[in-house]
Formats: C-alpha cells, structure tokens, sequence
C-alpha cells in the first residue's frame, strides 16, 4: 500500500541553493550546506561532524559526494572548487582540502550516479573527470549574456552523460532548456527546448533519470513531459486548483511522482503521491511544517526532504508497483515481495577493505581515548582554572568520566567538578554536545542534578556553582530538546520531572532570599530616597 509516515526535523538548517543542498554519504548519513559557510555531516538526526569557511570566505553551490573515492565537492567564492576527503576531521576547510581556481564563473558541481561529478560553468562549459592542475572546461558558450542558468542536473543516457541546464532570460519570464552528451572525446549534440505554456505560469521542474525525461508543472495544473531522446512532449497529468499553490515535485521511478503543494492563502502543505501511468492519487499527507517560499523537494532512500524556512523537514514514503487491479482496488493475492522504492547509494566492498578500515577506525579511537585520558590526569593534578580546556574536550571529557571504569586511576567525581568548573562559550559548546549520543547525556544530567541537590562546600577541592551547574543542565537539554521531549522511555521522563522540581525549588528558594534581604536592608533604613540635584560653584583666583 502506498503511504506516507510520520513526519520529522532535522537538527540543523538548510542553505537556499538551486537545489536542496543535502548529499547521501550512506544509508542514514547526509551532509547538508546548513549555511554560507558550514557543511554538516548527520548522522540518525544527530550532528557528527562539520567542516567550515572562515570570513571572507563562502560556499556558493550545494555539496556533492562522490561515492568512488569518498571526497566531497563544493565551489567557493563562486570560481574555486573545493575536494576533500570526508575521513578529514579538521573543521578548517581551507587547511586541508585540494583547491582548483578557474577564470570563469562555476555554476556548480553535478552529481551523476557511477560517475565523477561535472563541474558545470555559467557559460555551459564543463568539465569531466578526475580533477586536476591543468583541467580545463570544454564544449561552447551556449548561454547567451541575457541568460543565466538557474537549475542543472545530469544522467546517463546511451553509456554517455547527458546534462541538462535550465536558462531564464533576465529581461522576461522565459525558460530555455539545454541539454547536451558529454563524452572522453568532448561534449556533443547540443540541442534546446523552449519552455513555454499560453495559460500557465511555470512553477517547478525536475529530470526523471528513469525515464530519460524533463517534467515541468505549471499554475494552470499542466504537468509536461518533454522527452529528451525523441525531443516530444506530452501531457502527463492535470492537476485542479493550484493556481494559488507553490509546487514542487520529484520523480519516483517511471511510475511515481511525488508533488509537494503549499497553499499560500490558507497556509496549508500537503504532500500527495501519484501514479502517472494511470493518473490516479495513490496516497496523500497534510504536514504540520509549511514549505519554505522557495519550495524545493529532494527524494532520497525513501524519503522526502523539503525546508520549511527553519529545519530540514523528511518524510518517509512506501510505494509498491503498480498494477491495474489495484487502481480498480480488487482483491488479490501476490507471492512476490514487495520493497520500498528508493536510490541505494552504498558501492560493494570486499571483506578485507571493511576489515582495514575498522581496524584504522579502532586504532584513531583508541588514539583520542589516551589523549582524553592524559588530560584527565593533567586536570587530577592542576586546578581547572590553571588549564584553558577547549569546548571539544570538556565534551571528551564529560564522556570519559561518565563512561570511565572504576578500576581507573581517575577520580570522576574529582574529574566532573573540574569539568563542570571550567569556563566555556554556550555556542561552541552546544555544538560538540550535540555529537553525544542520548545515552551519555542521561548519565550527565543525573550527575547535575545530584550536584544540585546534595550541594556542599568543600575546602580541599574546587567545586561548580549553582549557575554553572545550570549552564550545562540547560545547553545539554538544548543539544537534544527535540529527542528529550519525544521520549516514551519512562526513567528519562522521571528524570526530567525531578530535574524541573529541583529548578522550582531552586528558584523558589532564591526568591526567598532575596525577599528577606530586601527586609533587612528597610529595616537598617537603606532604602533609596529620591535623588536630591545639587550644584556647586567654586572660583579660583589666578
């Protein structure tokens, strides 16, 4: 049956490029432009790693990842092509990644599945293949100085790779669409399609790989299909009332069309799920989130991603092949298995490389935990205050003395009130807290809370305050609001209910004091009287 599930947010935010910038790295991990000059890597909706551009510097086209060799590819400042790996874990992408400088602007970098990605430039030029020193863009200029080109994709077409560019003229609201085959020898058959409709004004457009074509969908309700192989089009669906919608849509499949509709007067987004061989609305779902004004959807492993001005919203879908019998809805029995349709982006390995690669992972896992473990010990012999701590290691940290042995030679209740201690900023710290997993999290809060609760002054050792003990209670909360407030496991939820009766109390606590102050300073008669202005003039004589 096909169906939409539950909806959900990610936890970072999306950059508004020609496309949604969010690249498959493996099956549960993406990696998102999630601003000008940040590239998030999520992993089960939480942040494992990010990479960044220091100012003056910017991203100007949405991440790729090229599965062959495991780098990824954006342009900076609009003319520099970036390539690194991503087993890099230097947040500085300037320091580390390889660098390839052109004369002429770069529209972007175009994935293609079993390929390397193209690098497409505002001319139409492009460039194919490994990059290098000498690379140079090949084929013509065939984007005229009135147009410019505001969406690109590409496809393997004939053992060839076809892209496909749409241009709009600035001066009026027309489209043009070139596509042309790329090859080792050069790029060839150029050719061009006027986008064009009497009654309708163009809202939205995609390239189905499946079926080699160009979908358009138009104001009037019209969803086109140009084909790029016979270069025909054909009405491929009519939709009613969405004059006043955003749309956006992606294909499926040869079958499947997903469209996504906002009404902007009613303020309304819903997705709807269609079958375009046999023009029937399979499935449809009202979303709680609203699209962002740009509308854009990407389709990814069985899952919809769209923005809504804020997250990065995804939608799990289910589809299952079409038959006639079904759109008629009779009975039947099938013996064949039916599977989710989605894009597998995971290349064949062998057994030897997986073995390799584990055995690295352990080895620079083991690295860090004897590094955390050596600043552990520096922390058991110097006061937190004489050692500046980075945010990256007070998390570290925080980690080893929640996960430490017992038999270790680490106190942790020595080693947590030095962590909790030390000084930090919210903002970096909120961001590597948000790479713990819930299950180090809960430990931590049961820690602050019985900090809070039993707290005492101790002469021979350094102690949090109240405030700081807060600080980390509200920024962990914060690294993980949105899994905190879903949870359904009980021992959490008791947790949180005594963390909030501690905080009542607290502040209850607190207003009493300061209420009793207030009292004894009336009564020593220190309170405030009026201002009294007073003037003073004094001569000097010379």
């Amino acid at each position: 049956m096909e169906k939409f599930g539950e909806e959900s947010s990610s936890i970072c935010a999306v950059k508004n490029f020609y496309r949604l910038p969010i690249a498959l790295r493996e099956k549960g991990c993406y990696l998102i432009n999630d601003s000008n000059r940040s590239i998030a890597k999520i992993r089960d909706k939480k942040l494992v790693h990010s990479w960044r551009l220091k100012h003056p510097h910017y991203f100007t086209c949405p991440i790729v990842f090229d599965t062959k060799n495991e780098s990824l590819y954006c342009v900076m400042d609009n003319n520099i092509i970036l390539q690194w790996m991503d087993s890099n874990v230097e947040d500085d992408v300037l320091s580390n990644a390889s660098k390839f400088k052109f004369q002429e602007t770069i529209f972007g970098v175009i994935p293609v599945h079993g390929h390397k990605p193209l690098i497409l430039f505002d001319s139409g030029r492009v460039i194919c293949g490994e990059l290098t020193s000498n690379s140079v863009p090949v084929g013509e200029n065939i984007i005229k100085e009135s147009e410019k080109i505001i969406w690109a994709d590409a496809v393997e077409l004939n053992s060839k790779i076809c892209v496909a560019c749409l241009s709009k003229k600035s001066e009026k609201n027309s489209y043009q669409l070139h596509y042309f085959n790329v090859e080792e020898n050069g790029v060839t058959n150029y050719e061009n399609h006027s986008i064009n409709n009497e009654t309708g004004v163009l809202k939205n457009w995609c390239l189905n790989k499946t079926t080699h074509s160009f979908l358009t969908i138009w104001s009037n309700g019209l969803i086109l299909n140009f084909d790029l192989q016979t270069q025909t089009e054909s009405n491929l669906l009519t939709l009613s009332s969405v004059e006043n919608h955003l749309l956006a849509m992606h294909y499926v499949g040869s079958n499947y069309l997903i469209i996504l509709k906002c009404n902007q007067n009613v303020k309304e987004t819903c997705l709807e799920l269609w079958d375009i061989k046999f023009k029937v609305l399979k499935a449809r779902k009202e979303l709680k989130n609203k699209s962002s004004t740009d509308n854009k959807i990407s389709v990814i492993n069985s899952f919809v991603f769209f923005s809504n001005n804020g997250d990065l919203i995804q939608v799990p879908y289910h589809v299952k092949k079409s038959t006639l019998s079904a759109v008629f809805c009779k009975s039947f029995e099938s013996n064949a298995k039916v599977a989710e349709e989605s894009w597998d982006g995971e290349k064949l390995s062998n057994a030897k490389h997986n073995a390799v690669e584990e055995m690295d992972t352990s080895e620079i896992n083991q690295e860090m935990y004897d590094s955390t473990e050596l600043l552990a010990q520096s922390l058991m012999k110097n006061s937190s205050t004489s050692l500046k701590i980075q945010e990256s290691d007070l998390v570290k940290l925080l980690h080893y003395a929640i996960r430490t042995k017992k038999e270790a030679n680490i106190d942790s209740s020595i080693l947590l009130n030095a962590v909790f201690s030390a000084e930090f900023n919210d903002d970096f710290l909120s961001n590597n807290l948000r790479k713990l997993d819930l299950n180090t999290k809960m430990p931590a809060l049961k820690v602050i809370l019985s900090m809070l609760q039993n707290k005492k002054s101790s002469e021979d050792r350094q102690e949090p305050s109240e405030i700081q003990l807060f600080r980390w209670l509200f920024l962990i909360i914060y690294s993980d609001i949105e899994a905190l407030s879903r949870t359904t496991d009980k021992k959490c939820k008791t947790l949180i209910r005594k963390l909030y009766k501690c905080i009542s109390e607290k502040m209850k606590d607190d207003d009493e004091e300061i209420m009793d102050l207030l009292l004894i300073l009336k009564n020593k008669n220190f309170v405030l009287k009026d201002y009294v202005i007073e003037s003073c003039i004094e001569t000097i004589d010379l």
